[in-house]
């Protein structure tokens, strides 16, 4: 868990490239462009998506609901290299469509073709974009949050910081409400934390939260855009209340702040902001970079297939 893998079933990547294949307008002129940048074409989108799936297809006849995950795929370069196609999409406007099919045509697959297969289903089925970064979801059901991205921020502290308040918020679902208080509340100071981390030129939370939000505004649709907006214009006066504690005029009082905040639909927002908001620069530094990463240089599909060769099932 330290490391968030984000190992996910060929039936995910499978459909991924299938509904990546189909895109027209200018996101596919966008996939071309940003395909061609590691001498691949439109095709391989298709080709790609049909050879996940037969490696799904030998796989799944040997398996049920209880060792279907047995199949998930090893090699985190799958992830990756996905993530660094979707990250091309970013200018192209909001991921949710994109995600809402990728989720909805695993889970009817799943349903059809995997025994005894029921909902929710494993970490390695449920498959999640955000902030057009591939991710899967580990939470503990019925929650959707938190995520394991495709790949984890460079900075060491940043990256430390977002994998402990996932190890914290996994914590809190395994228990039964209400919460400690300093358990729930503690997310303030590590979301704070986390926007400072994501924005350091900037100097200081508030200001990282609100510049994080104005870079969320493209990828969001609007209504999730409303209720961040709403969620966060009040993050900085209640960590201020909470760390401070003291009666002042200029802030929240921390009673007040303590009262207001309980339960998991407050700290969802938190969760789910923090999460888009790592994932979006996740997908903006592999869209900035002059190159992609190390590992998907030099044709990386050319290993990869390799992991899901149908040869020695023969």
């Amino acid at each position: 868990m330290d490391n968030l893998s984000c190992m996910l079933s060929p039936l995910v990547y499978a459909e991924l490239y299938r509904l990546l294949a189909d895109v027209e307008g200018v996101q596919r002129d966008v996939l071309e462009e940003r395909l061609a940048e590691i001498g691949y074409d439109h095709v391989w989108l298709r080709s790609a998506s049909e050879a996940y799936d037969k490696y799904w297809k030998a796989q799944r006849q040997w398996t049920d609901a209880d060792t279907v995950s047995n199949i998930a795929l090893q090699l985190p370069e799958h992830a990756l290299l996905a993530t660094w196609i979707l990250a091309g999409l970013r200018i192209t406007g909001d991921d949710r469509a994109l995600d809402s099919e990728l989720k909805a045509n695993v889970l009817q697959r799943a349903f059809t073709e995997v025994p005894g297969v029921k909902a929710p289903l494993p970490a390695d089925l449920s498959p999640v974009i955000v902030g057009w970064t591939l991710g899967r979801i580990i939470s503990l059901p019925p929650y959707d949050w938190p995520v394991a991205p495709a790949k984890l921020p460079d900075d060491v502290n940043l990256r430390s910081a977002f994998i402990g308040l996932v190890h914290h918020v996994l914590l809190l679902e395994e228990m039964a409400e209400p919460w400690p208080e300093m358990m729930q509340t503690s997310m303030y100071w590590r979301g704070y934390g986390i926007a400072e981390a994501l924005k350091p030129e900037l100097g200081e939370g508030g200001p990282a939260i609100q510049e994080l939000l104005r870079e969320s505004r493209p990828l969001l649709p609007q209504n999730l855009t409303t209720q961040l907006n709403r969620h966060f214009s009040r993050f900085g006066s209640r960590r201020n209340a909470l760390s401070h504690v003291t009666d002042d005029p200029r802030r929240d009082r921390f009673v007040d702040v303590i009262a207001s905040t309980q339960g998991w639909e407050h700290l969802r927002l938190t969760v789910l902001g923090m999460t888009q908001f790592v994932c979006q620069e996740i997908s903006r530094s592999l869209y900035d970079a002059e190159q992609p990463p190390s590992a998907l240089r030099n044709d990386p599909w050319a290993y990869l297939e390799r992991e899901i060769s149908t040869e020695w099932l023969a």
